[in-house]
């Protein structure tokens, strides 16, 4: 799992997910938690050797960014949004990432 602010978000982890989430401790316990390649240099020298994907086993030359690079996307459909119904937002927003997952597939084509 790659999170911005995972050296600060990872203390007292157990503690936290014992009260909230029980049942999921022996999955979170296993889980590698590492910060993403493009916040990586935002934070201090040891946070950067110990959760760095680039240090990590089975991680290669893994990014840890896709989740927001659709953003500027999504914030130019936001403006469209504003004023639809709740429906009417859905199928909207459905729509963006369908195309935003096609375009992807489509340039998988050129790795």
């Amino acid at each position: 799992m790659t999170y911005d602010v995972i050296c600060r978000w990872i203390r007292k982890i157990l503690e936290r997910w014992e009260k909230l989430f029980p049942e999921l401790i022996p999955i979170i316990s296993r889980t590698k938690m590492l910060l993403p390649s493009m916040h990586l240099h935002a934070h201090k020298e040891l946070c950067q050797l110990v959760y760095a994907l680039c240090y990590a086993d089975g991680f290669a030359d893994s990014y840890g960014e896709g989740v927001e690079t659709p953003w500027h996307e999504l914030n130019q459909a936001g403006i469209i949004t504003r004023e639809m119904t709740k429906g009417g937002c859905i199928d909207w927003l459905n729509s963006v990432f369908i195309d935003w997952n096609w375009m992807k597939f489509l340039g998988m084509r050129t790795w």
